[in-house]
């Protein structure tokens, strides 16, 4: 593992990556010096100079391909603690890096090497730089809301639980909603009768079904029989859709890996939203796709949860 410092009036840098196959997404981010042996508390405020107490070495948020998990990691440990920050930046320092996870013995990365790390999830793709496109000011989106969902009627605010969503036993690539823990009390996994997202006591109810791109052609030619068997157990639910990681420019434009032709994939998707009553949503990314499946499912569930307990339907009485 390379470590990557840099020196611009702070330590910490964030990176982002995504597999070249699913898209699946990760962020790793740091390195803070820590100090104290037992409190290990950070020092995130980036300035430099003499500090109150010695620095005993690096914290870094880490990804460990072996384990699939983004992790707090103390990656740099100093034989003799030091006493400024600045010296962080000199070669001769005595320092003990921690190159492998402490749990499957895998490689840790802060900064993942570009193209060489493979995708655990899909195993087909490799993890690449996820970087915003310039020319796109859209594509600076703004981070999703760290609040809780606040309702309010007759003047009062109404505390709802948090739900939880369930995602289903065979989705290995998708979301994990840890962004989210302001709307879920946490998720849990089973087999779901039909889609890969729901919530815990409505398993019946409602049902989301996450398409990347490739996996939408691939149901919609080659497995068309067992697409239109799905298409037939979500038209009994109250509330469904299918969510796909694309953008319609995307799917209407000839792919590498197919001879399906556009035309037809479109055609098939929406004849399918007309006649099962199945909305189809276009994201252009993972992340804003796994957005809006959570804002949909936390308020699906503020609606549901207002009703069933003799409330209005409405968030913000006289609004939505």
């Amino acid at each position: 593992m390379k470590i990557q410092i840099a020196h611009h009036g702070g330590l910490m840098k964030h990176y982002e990556y995504s597999c070249s196959h699913c898209n699946y997404f990760i962020e790793t981010s740091g390195p803070w010096p820590y100090y104290g042996n037992n409190t290990r508390k950070l020092c995130r405020q980036g300035y430099t100079g003499s500090i109150s107490e010695p620095i005993h070495g690096l914290i870094a948020q880490i990804y460990c391909p072996g384990c699939d998990k983004e992790k707090e990691y103390i990656i740099v440990e100093y034989k003799t603690p030091l006493h400024t920050v600045d010296d962080i930046w000199l070669r001769n320092v005595q320092r003990k890096a921690k190159m492998t996870c402490y749990k499957c013995k895998s490689p840790v990365y802060l900064v993942l090497p570009e193209g060489s790390v493979k995708c655990p999830r899909c195993k087909k793709g490799v993890f690449e730089s996820f970087e915003a496109i310039e020319d796109q000011p859209s594509t600076n989106h703004i981070p999703p809301p760290k609040n809780p969902l606040v309702v309010k009627q007759g003047g009062k605010t109404i505390h709802i639980p948090k739900p939880t969503i369930v995602i289903d036993s065979a989705e290995h690539m998708g979301y994990t909603f840890g962004r989210f823990t302001n709307w879920f009390s946490g998720t849990v996994r089973r087999r779901l009768p039909a889609g890969d997202y729901t919530l815990l006591g409505m398993e019946h109810e409602i049902a989301v079904e996450r398409k990347t791109l490739p996996d939408l052609v691939n149901s919609i030619i080659q497995e068309r029989g067992n697409f239109i068997s799905r298409c037939e157990k979500l038209s009994s639910f109250k509330k469904k859709c299918f969510v796909i990681e694309g953008t319609l420019s995307s799917l209407k434009t000839p792919y590498e890996e197919s001879h399906a032709h556009p035309n037809a994939v479109l055609g098939s998707i929406i004849a399918a939203q007309e006649r099962w009553d199945i909305p189809v949503h276009f994201l252009d990314t993972f992340l804003l796709a796994e957005e809006f499946v959570a804002s949909m499912l936390s308020k699906y569930h503020a609606y549901r949860w207002l009703e069933t307990n003799g409330y209005k339907r409405c968030i913000i009485e006289g609004d939505i």
